[in-house]
């Protein structure tokens, strides 16, 4: 297995496993973008060829990174390969400045339990913040 910054080539096959992985749709255009602005912020966990995992994340203002992104197949989870993935985006975020770090979490997901473990604690609440309806629940850490 191995971590590395993603590459426009992988384009194709990451727009396939986030389609299995996640509920949400993103447009293609987006995952270019975050490349562009940030690639140290965009990793992709590779096995066997293909990709089981990934971790996105943006600089904001004030001091912040956001994580956008952070999945694994099923069978990656619980393995510590999630918690590396968020100490290499804050490892790659300190030149910034960062201070803190948040995302958003689907809040009937068990990621929540993750994210509590990592420090992160729950700060607001967005009513339908996903494509089906579902509430966000954001979380932040400090750093």
């Amino acid at each position: 297995m191995n971590i590395t910054k993603f590459e426009e080539e992988q384009l194709d096959e990451l727009i396939l496993f986030l389609d299995e992985n996640l509920n949400e749709n993103y447009e293609r255009i987006v995952f270019l973008n975050i490349r562009k602005r940030w690639p140290e912020g965009f990793l992709t966990v590779i096995d066997g060829g293909k990709i089981v995992g990934t971790c996105c994340g943006a600089i904001l203002p004030n001091d912040k990174l956001r994580i956008l992104i952070l999945v694994l197949k099923d069978d990656y989870q619980k393995r510590g390969i999630g918690k590396d993935l968020i100490e290499r985006m804050i490892k790659a975020s300190e030149i910034f400045g960062i201070k803190k770090v948040t995302l958003e979490v689907r809040k009937d997901s068990d990621a929540i339990t993750f994210y509590r473990k990592l420090g992160f604690s729950s700060v607001d609440v967005l009513p339908c913040y996903y494509q089906d309806g579902c509430d966000g629940i954001v979380m932040e850490k400090q750093l």
